[in-house]
């Protein structure tokens, strides 16, 4: 697994599929999360709860996106056909049980895959930081 340089134009077109993944989950645009997410998706939430694509559009749709997402420093690494992409993520969420803003802090690993539809999203995970 190479490290991309995010320089080049293959960590280029990565960090932009990022930004687009990150702008769909706030905006909790259905058509955009469609395309992205693998019809395998599995998202892990912080909670532990585990998702496949459509319970995860339906999710985010219920709670009205996340209001922000915040990514620190990423590392992104060829896996041959598909890239990982890991680093900090605060996420500013609203709880769909109160609507009370909660920031979630800790570390975000995404494995991608390209595909004829472009790179779209096969695993999702995020483990909160300890306080």
């Amino acid at each position: 697994m190479a490290l991309i340089d995010h320089g080049s134009a293959l960590g280029q077109e990565i960090l932009a599929f990022e930004a687009a993944r990150q702008a769909a989950l706030i905006a909790a645009d259905p058509a955009a999360l469609a395309r992205i997410l693998h019809d395998d998706l599995t998202h892990v939430h912080s909670s532990g709860q585990v998702h496949g694509k459509g319970e995860f559009i339906a999710h985010v749709g219920r709670m009205g996106g996340f209001v922000a997402i915040t990514r620190g420093a990423l590392e992104l690494r060829s896996l041959g056909g598909g890239v990982l992409i890991t680093g900090p993520s605060l996420n500013r969420v609203r709880r769909i049980d109160t609507g009370e803003l909660v920031d979630l802090d800790g570390f975000s690993a995404i494995a991608a895959v390209q595909t004829t539809a472009g790179w779209q999203v096969l695993l999702s995970q995020m483990t909160l930081l300890r306080k």
